[in-house]
């Protein structure tokens, strides 16, 4: 029996031995090839452990460069884009984030650590859930996880210093500029080219009642919902 729990304790220390490796590997050949070098960022990466977020057969993938399947029409966006958007999005310490499409939690995992507090909208029901256990196991207790549609957002906590739509769409809700608050950025990328999944990262910022778009940078992400 010591001899069995021994080797079960080997295996595990090699196991997240492989996954530090895997994200400090992620970091130096992702994020700083591809201009991401604000250290806060950083430093909230090599903190949260992706692989505790994802399904047991899907944990070898956690630090790859790739958009992870998960269901029939949904992939988990790779972390490089997920750190670009975030960094394009300058959150602050005391924004309130709406972050549209969080999948199984990690993403709002990352942006609890550098807002007061992420509102987690997710349509799909087996998606909430499983954020809502792995965000309790991480001990994370500014998100509130809400399962609702997309497009809709989330009135009931407006208005939003930061909206991050979590993948492509061909254009935002105006449902959505309505919950930013003043000064409120909405960070989206926006399909250009549907044959080839090829997209752009705009932000969004409401001035005065107003709103301007910028472009930011082409990013190619998933499409979050089929029919936007």
């Amino acid at each position: 029996l010591n001899n069995t729990l021994s080797f079960t304790l080997v295996l595990l220390l090699l196991s997240m031995s492989t996954f530090e490796k895997m994200k400090e590997n992620m970091i130096s050949g992702q994020f700083l090839p591809g201009l991401i070098k604000d250290e806060k960022l950083l430093s909230v990466f090599s903190e949260i452990d992706r692989e505790k977020y994802l399904p047991e057969n899907m944990k070898h993938l956690a630090y790859s460069d790739i958009n992870i399947k998960v269901d029939k029409e949904r992939y988990l966006i790779n972390p490089y884009c997920l750190a670009k958007i975030i960094e394009k999005s300058m959150i602050k310490s005391k924004d309130v984030v709406l972050l549209i499409g969080t999948n199984l939690g990690y993403e709002s995992a990352i942006i609890s650590k550098l807002s007061n507090t992420v509102i987690a909208l997710e349509e799909n029901i087996n998606f909430y859930r499983k954020a809502e256990v792995n965000l309790k196991n991480s001990l994370i207790d500014n998100v509130v996880n809400i399962n609702g549609d997309y497009i809709s957002g989330c009135k009931k906590y407006s208005p939003y210093d930061i909206i991050i739509y979590l993948g492509s769409a061909n254009f935002p809700s105006e449902i959505l500029f309505k919950q930013l608050s003043e000064n409120g950025k909405l960070l989206i990328c926006e399909n250009y080219n549907t044959n080839l999944d090829e997209g752009k990262l705009f932000m969004y910022t409401k001035i005065s009642k107003k709103i301007f778009k910028e472009y930011i940078c082409d990013l190619n992400v998933p499409k979050l919902n089929a029919d936007i």
